[in-house]
């Protein structure tokens, strides 16, 4: 296993464990940290740095209860990995689960991200 691959399943074991300090201790200052969105998702845009990358994870903090991110798919290439698993959590607001797929992709410089990218079907967070 690559050692940005390791670096990889640390960051998914700490957002397990809620700790979010371990994770950007992985990003670097430059960070582009982008997730496609409808507006009324406010973990997802495209965020520059880490103190706007902070707000990525103050939105999920905000809008999902009880998260569960299996990653099953590591792909490593130079500095790139890409990953590809699924994300389930309950909707705060009405109490409804979502089960979605998922993939990220990671760039690295000098062993921290520079680039992030997430990929979720977004309408099945919307609430109908």
């Amino acid at each position: 296993m690559s050692d940005l691959v390791q670096t990889v399943k640390d960051m998914y074991a700490a957002f397990g464990s809620g700790d979010i300090e371990s994770i950007m201790r992985h990003v670097a200052d430059d960070v582009l940290w982008e997730s496609e969105r409808p507006a009324e998702l406010g973990f997802t845009g495209i965020r520059h740095g880490k103190q706007e990358t902070l707000g990525f994870f103050a939105g999920i903090a905000t809008e999902h209860a009880d998260p569960r991110l299996e990653m099953r798919d590591f792909i490593s290439s130079g500095d790139s990995v890409a990953t590809f698993g699924r994300y389930e959590f309950t909707l705060k607001r009405s109490g409804r689960r979502v089960n979605s797929p998922v993939g990220h992709l990671f760039e690295f410089r000098d062993g921290k991200v520079v680039r992030y990218i997430n990929l979720v079907n977004t309408a099945a967070y919307l609430e109908n």
